[in-house]
C-alpha cells in the first residue's frame, strides 16, 4: 500500500501535523499581515507615545500596546523538508473613562497613520498634545537571523541523533519552530520594550503495534538564542523507544491504584488546575472562590507551585505582561495552601483579548529519587489531555502509557492510553511523595489564531487514584 504524507499523519494522529503541514506546503494557514520591512524601535516608540498624549487629554487611564511578530517554522518528514514564514503586526490601545468604563482599539496597521487612526477611532479628533513619560530604555539587541539552510541543518541533526535504528519505525519527523517577538508598552507612567525569541524542538516517531500506531513524540522549548538548548540523543532516541514499545494484549482491571506520574502528567495536571482554579477569572465562578480561599488546604502539604515569567530561558517567560506590569514571581501554592492567584493580563499574540493566564509555572521538587517513588500500581507516561470540571473538581486525565508496577519495579505489562478520573482535590491529597528530579513541558497553543506560549517545570510524583483504558466517543 502507498501512502502519502497527509494520510501517514492523519492516520497516525500525530500531534504535531497542522503545523507539520503547514511548514512543508500541505496546508494553507491564516493570511497573515505583511507590511513594511519592520519599522526601527524609535519610530515605533515614537507613534505610541503621540497616541498616549493625545488620550490623556481626555482619559486618566491610557495604555498603548504594539507587536511585531515573525515566525519562522522548519520541518523535516518522510516526503522532504520544508521552511515556511510569517509575519504579524498588531497594536492595542486601552482606555479607561471617568466613569469606569474600558473601552480599546485594535488595528493590524502598525504605522504611523495606522496608529492615528486606531486613536480617532477611539477618541475622535483628538488634537496633538504632550506628556512627560520615562525616558525610553535602550533597544534591545536584534537576534540573529537564521537562514532556511541552517535551519535545514539543524533538522538533519535531529534526525541523524536517533540511536534507535528500527525498521520498524514507519514515520519519523522534526520540527523547529521559532516565534520572534517584539513588544512596546507605553503609558503615562512607564516606557517599555521587550525582545522575545522562542524556539520549540519536536522529534515524532511512530510504529505499528499490531494493527495500531503508536506515536511517541519529545519536545523542548525555551526563551534564547537557537543554541541555547537542542533535543539531544538520549532525547530523540526516547521517542523511538516509547513507539517502539510492545504493548500488553488485552486491557487491565480498572480500579483505586498507587499511581507515579512522570513530569509530563504532573505538568499536565498543574496547568489544567492554575487555568481551572487559581485564576482571576475563574475565581469569579461563588463555587471556586469558596474552595479557593487564602490559606486554605487544598493539596499534600509537600507542594508549592510558583507562576514565575522571569525564569531565566522559560518558554512561557517575559519581562513585562500585556497591561505594562513588570514580571515577578506569584505564589500560587505555599505547602499545599491556597497563596495567591493569578491575575496579571496576557493577550493571545499580544493582541487578543485580555485574560489572566500562566507563564511559566514551577512545582518544587522533592528530595527522594525517582525510584525510591516507585510503588505496587501503574506509572503513567507521557501526556495525553486534561478536562476539569471545575464545579464538581472532577478531572480525566489521559496518558499514553500505564507501566505496571510490583515490588518497586516494572513488570513489562504496558498499555496504551489509559485515564487516571476522579477528584482533583483528593488526587492533589493523595500526594505522598515528590522527586528532586524535574522536565520542563511546553504549549503552543492558539486562540483566534493567535499563539499562547505556556510552560511548566515538574518533577515526578506519587499519588493514588482510580486507572481506567482511555474512553473514547462513539
Amino acid at each position: 500500500m502507498s501512502w502519502n504524507r497527509r494520510e501517514v499523519l492523519g492516520t497516525l494522529g500525530v500531534g504535531s501535523a497542522a503545523t507539520l503541514l503547514w511548514a512543508l506546503g500541505c496546508g494553507t494557514p491564516a493570511r497573515p499581515v505583511v507590511l513594511a520591512p519592520q519599522q526601527a524601535s524609535s519610530e515605533v516608540r515614537g507613534w505610541l507615545r503621540d497616541a498616549v498624549a493625545r488620550l490623556a487629554t481626555k482619559y486618566p487611564v491610557v495604555h498603548a500596546l504594539a507587536v511585531s511578530r515573525r515566525r519562522t517554522t522548519g520541518a523535516v518528514d518522510l516526503a522532504g523538508t520544508g521552511v515556511a514564514r510569517a509575519r504579524r503586526d498588531g497594536v492595542v490601545l486601552t482606555i479607561r473613562d471617568r466613569d469606569g468604563m474600558w473601552r480599546e482599539q485594535v488595528t493590524a496597521d502598525l504605522s504611523a497613520a495606522g496608529v492615528l487612526a486606531a486613536v480617532r477611532l477611539l477618541a475622535g479628533a483628538v488634537p496633538a498634545a504632550r506628556l512627560d513619560l520615562p525616558a525610553p530604555p535602550p533597544p534591545p539587541s536584534a537576534p540573529a537571523k537564521i537562514g532556511d539552510l541552517e535551519l535545514r541543518n539543524r533538522l538533519d541533526a535531529i534526525m541523524r541523533s536517533d540511536r534507535a535504528g528500527s525498521s520498524r519505525i514507519v514515520y519519523a519527523s522534526a520540527l523547529i519552530d521559532i516565534d520572534d517577538v517584539n513588544v512596546w508598552s507605553i503609558a503615562p507612567g512607564h516606557d517599555r520594550e521587550q525582545q522575545l525569541r522562542r524556539v520549540r524542538q519536536r522529534a515524532t516517531r511512530a510504529a505499528w503495534n499490531g494493527t495500531r500506531p503508536v506515536v511517541s513524540e519529545v519536545e523542548r522549548g525555551w526563551t534564547g538564542a537557537i543554541e541555547d538548548q537542542d533535543l539531544d540523543a538520549a532525547e530523540v532516541t526516547r521517542a523511538s523507544t516509547n513507539a517502539l514499545q510492545l504493548l500488553t494484549p488485552g486491557t487491565f482491571a480498572d480500579g483505586e491504584y498507587g499511581v507515579v506520574l512522570d513530569p509530563e502528567v504532573t505538568a499536565m495536571i498543574v496547568d489544567t488546575a492554575v487555568r481551572g482554579l487559581l485564576t482571576a477569572s475563574a475565581l469569579r465562578r461563588p463555587e471556586i472562590a469558596a474552595r479557593m480561599i487564602a490559606g486554605a488546604a487544598v493539596a499534600a502539604p509537600g507542594l508549592t507551585l510558583i507562576d514565575d515569567p522571569a525564569a531565566a530561558g522559560a518558554y512561557g517567560g517575559f519581562a513585562f505582561d500585556d497591561e505594562g506590569g513588570l514580571a515577578a514571581p506569584i505564589t500560587l501554592l505555599d505547602g499545599g495552601r491556597v497563596a495567591g492567584r493569578l491575575t496579571r493580563g496576557r493577550r493571545a499574540g499580544h493582541v487578543g483579548m485580555l485574560e489572566p493566564g500562566p507563564s511559566h509555572l514551577r512545582l518544587a521538587p522533592g528530595t527522594v529519587t525517582t525510584q525510591e517513588l516507585l510503588i505496587d500500581g501503574w506509572l503513567l507516561e507521557g501526556r495525553l489531555d486534561a478536562v476539569l470540571d471545575p464545579g464538581s473538581d472532577r478531572i480525566v486525565i489521559g496518558a499514553a502509557r500505564a507501566r505496571e508496577l510490583k515490588n518497586g519495579s516494572p513488570t513489562g505489562r504496558v498499555f496504551a492510553d489509559v485515564e487516571l478520573v476522579g477528584a482533583l482535590a483528593a488526587l492533589l491529597a493523595n500526594i505522598t511523595g515528590v522527586g528532586k528530579d524535574t522536565a520542563t513541558m511546553v504549549t503552543r497553543d492558539e486562540s483566534s489564531g493567535e499563539p499562547q506560549w505556556t510552560s511548566v517545570t515538574a518533577p515526578w510524583v506519587r499519588t493514588r487514584g482510580f486507572v481506567r483504558s482511555r474512553r473514547r466517543p462513539t
